[in-house]
């Protein structure tokens, strides 16, 4: 009779021991939350929530849209994922995130609350400077510039107004760079005439940059007392003048002494021209150089200075 009654005992000590172990399905504690900003363009991050029941338990996400009230939501297709980013047809509405947990024991449902209401993302602008206002003909100059409310590799386009124009052209696209992480960007620029510089993404346009350019003088021997001076620019300067200047010690500035007439040019690599004049001097052993005023350089250049021989 022992042994039969013992029997019993076990047998209902394993029945409870199997109920125990029985799994449990989900069951959420503490709702689904989103986080992120609600402004179009951003990105928004769910958080499932809190859940018991036997581990582990698996999530999956359903993105709704939802009026500005948080009513009358509706799944948005593909919104699968655990972050969502904010298009322009969520502008004005509201989101909830729908959280399915699930065990082996089951599934449950839980949904967040819904978001504050989706702004419109601010207008966007371009800003853009340059590394220096002006350079020596085959110069360059860097362009650096940033695109305000925009996104990292956002295309910008540089677009030059050359002033005036150079064999026939005079606006054109110069290149398309990508906006960096913070919306920067840049570009070196090699301006042929005075040009204007302005950078677009879209309908949006950036504030005009100007560069103005010097031509590029040089001045060397020939032969005894006799010196070439080269112009070289995207333009003849033939039939103008160039003055040349000595160095005056005791009053510590430059001097014009003559002028001196461009009487050639040929072509150098499109579109460059290189103008030529000669003249003697004989000075003494005092420096010299060539200053072309700008009164011969216009229109599309500044003054232009050689470098410094001796003569």
């Amino acid at each position: 009779m022992r042994k039969i009654l013992f029997a019993i005992a076990l047998l209902s000590l394993v029945g409870i021991g199997s109920a125990a172990a029985a799994p449990t399905p989900p069951q959420n504690t503490v709702l689904p939350a989103v986080s992120g900003s609600t402004r179009q363009g951003e990105t928004l991050t769910a958080d499932p929530g809190t859940w018991s029941g036997t581990q582990p338990i698996t999530f999956a996400f359903q993105w709704r849209r939802c009026d500005s009230n948080g009513s009358n939501c509706a799944n948005i297709i593909g919104a699968t994922s655990k972050t969502y980013t904010l298009a322009s047809v969520d502008v004005g509405n509201t989101l909830r995130v729908r959280v399915r947990a699930s065990n082996t024991a089951g599934s449950r449902v839980a949904v967040s609350a819904p978001t504050a209401v989706v702004s419109a993302r601010p207008p966007k602008s371009i800003s853009l400077e340059s590394s220096q206002s002006i350079v020596v003909y085959g110069g360059s100059a860097m362009l650096t510039g940033s695109v305000s409310n925009g996104q990292a590799g956002e295309p910008v386009q540089i677009v030059e107004h050359l002033l005036p124009a150079v064999r026939g052209l005079q606006v054109r696209d110069v290149a398309t760079v990508h906006t960096t992480a913070d919306g920067s960007f840049s570009l070196a620029v090699q301006p042929l005439v005075h040009t204007l510089y302005k950078a677009t993404t879209g309908e949006t346009s950036s504030n005009a940059v100007s560069l103005s350019v010097r031509p590029r003088l040089r001045v060397s021997h020939t032969g005894l007392h006799r010196f070439l001076l080269r112009a070289i620019a995207a333009r003849s300067f033939r039939g103008r003048y160039a003055v040349v200047q000595r160095w005056s010690s005791p009053r510590q500035h430059w001097i014009g002494i003559r002028r001196v007439f461009f009487r050639s040019a040929f072509a150098g690599i499109s579109p460059t021209i290189v103008s030529r004049a000669l003249f003697h001097a004989r000075l003494g052993g005092v420096k010299l150089r060539v200053i072309l005023p700008r009164s011969q350089t216009a229109p599309g250049y500044l003054t232009g200075l050689s470098n410094s021989v001796t003569a």
